[in-house]
């Protein structure tokens, strides 16, 4: 392995460990009912990535039958090679004031 891909390997480790902290933060916070709901959010997005937890949500409110309330997306068009490739950001909430809020690309 070079010298390249082992440095990638190794940011992606340190990536994924950061959100996976920020998940176990929302897991304790919400529901196991509502757990379940980001969890399949996560997976309906496409690459879901850059997880953190804010205390204002970004977008428009979408009703999208969360447990917590509104969700909100802030998508835009990011072209591609076909041109229908989005990008954005989902927040959901998890407690008064407080979103789970990450990105994607599909």
């Amino acid at each position: 392995m070079s010298t390249d891909e082992e440095a990638a390997e190794r940011e992606q480790k340190e990536h994924d460990a950061k959100n996976q902290a920020v998940l176990d933060k929302v897991k304790a916070l919400v529901s196991p009912e509502a757990f379940e709901q980001i969890e399949e959010s996560l997976s309906e997005y496409g690459f879901a990535h850059s997880y953190k937890i804010v205390g204002k949500p970004v977008g428009r409110a979408q009703d999208e039958g969360f447990v917590l309330g509104e969700a909100y997306v802030d998508q835009t068009t990011n072209g591609g090679f076909s041109g229908d490739d989005f990008a954005g950001s989902v927040c959901m909430p998890i407690a008064a004031d407080c979103y789970f809020q990450y990105a994607y690309n599909c």
